[in-house]
């Protein structure tokens, strides 16, 4: 069960063996050759386009290091937004709804709505107690692993009802942004994100902005000044300057396009500010730098399922969630979490 992550110089050399926005190698001009370079009176490069970017002979994923499989989710219907408090692994089931924990190993139920009118989707904490979660049928909520109190606290924005809410990233502000897909795709581009100040208590919410062809995931810079919102139905990665970012020279645009698949389910940014998506329908996780460059695509191992929703980066290890299969995996990657995200 080795991974197949590419190396980062060799990946801008052509090589597009592990599918995915690898192959996105072999569109951008890649040669084994250094570009040519520039001086007056001589011949300019072949390339039309700026070089590709070059990076050291280190590895997100060392090839050889294999993944390790950290718990199997029994009867479970779609895991997802996979939150750390401490050493604990905290997760949910859309599906089930469920609020879940890993234990020895073990998948432990903590919160069930056994009538099912909850689907908490994405979650993070806010604080030592408490998750924000965005609650597919309900709307934003909150849940106190102390009381097991899951109380809704909004399922509307200014009299309409949400579409039905996905994810959510902290802006290291005391607010949040959060998506909401409902159903929208391609042909109606109705998703929005939204921003919640929690700091206060009052959890006020505003539209952030609108637009989408199903936003999914959402994550931020480690700057706080760019959000990268995980186009589902256009298989693509758009950055959107965040409410923090003062320079009103930059607009929203498309930082990637995956290739194959479906779609980016659940997307986070590192301390150094490479992006990843958690490739739904092809089995891997894609990163790419803050400027779109492709990076590394690292692949789940073949017997693994190709469902891939969520992924965070704790202590060394990446962990992903396949939710075909029911199983929640982790290899180790040279990489640090986001510290606001």
């Amino acid at each position: 069960m080795t991974s197949t992550n590419l190396n980062r110089r060799d990946f801008f050399k052509g090589v597009a063996l592990t599918g995915g926005v690898a192959a996105a190698g072999v569109l951008i001009g890649c040669s084994e050759a250094a570009p040519a370079e520039t001086k007056q009176n001589e011949t300019r490069s072949e390339f039309a386009q700026a070089a590709p970017v070059s990076y050291a002979d280190d590895y997100l994923v060392d090839p050889k290091t294999e993944w390790e499989k950290v718990c199997n989710v029994p009867e479970s219907g779609l895991i997802e937004g996979m939150n750390f408090q401490g050493d604990v692994l905290w997760f949910i089931d859309v599906a089930k709804s469920k609020i879940q924990k890993v234990v020895n190993g073990e998948a432990v139920d903590v919160y069930v709505d056994g009538e099912h009118n909850a689907m908490p989707n994405g979650a993070k904490f806010i604080d030592d107690h408490t998750l924000l979660i965005t609650d597919r049928a309900q709307g934003l909520c909150t849940f106190d692993i102390n009381t097991n109190e899951y109380k809704v606290l909004r399922s509307d924005y200014n009299g309409v009802k949400f579409l039905g809410l996905n994810d959510l990233v902290l802006d290291g502000q005391g607010g949040a942004y959060f998506t909401d897909p409902g159903q929208s795709d391609y042909l109606s581009k109705d998703g929005a994100v939204y921003y919640v100040n929690y700091k206060d208590g009052d959890f006020a919410v505003e539209q952030f902005a609108t637009g989408f062809a199903y936003p999914n995931g959402i994550t931020i810079s480690p700057d706080g000044n760019f959000l990268y919102v995980a186009e589902f139905n256009t298989n693509s990665i758009i950055v959107v300057p965040s409410k923090l970012y003062k320079e009103a020279k930059d607009t929203p645009y498309v930082l990637a396009r995956l290739v194959g698949g479906h779609g980016p389910d659940g997307v986070l940014t590192d301390a150094s500010g490479i992006v990843y998506g958690a490739h739904l329908h092809a089995g891997e996780v894609v990163a790419v730098d803050a400027k779109g460059w492709p990076v590394a695509t690292i692949r789940l191992p073949e017997n693994a399922g190709v469902l891939v929703s969520n992924l965070t980066i704790h202590d060394g290890y990446l962990y992903v969630c396949e939710f075909s299969q029911g199983n929640i995996w982790r290899i180790a990657i040279n990489a640090e979490p986001n510290p606001i995200a």
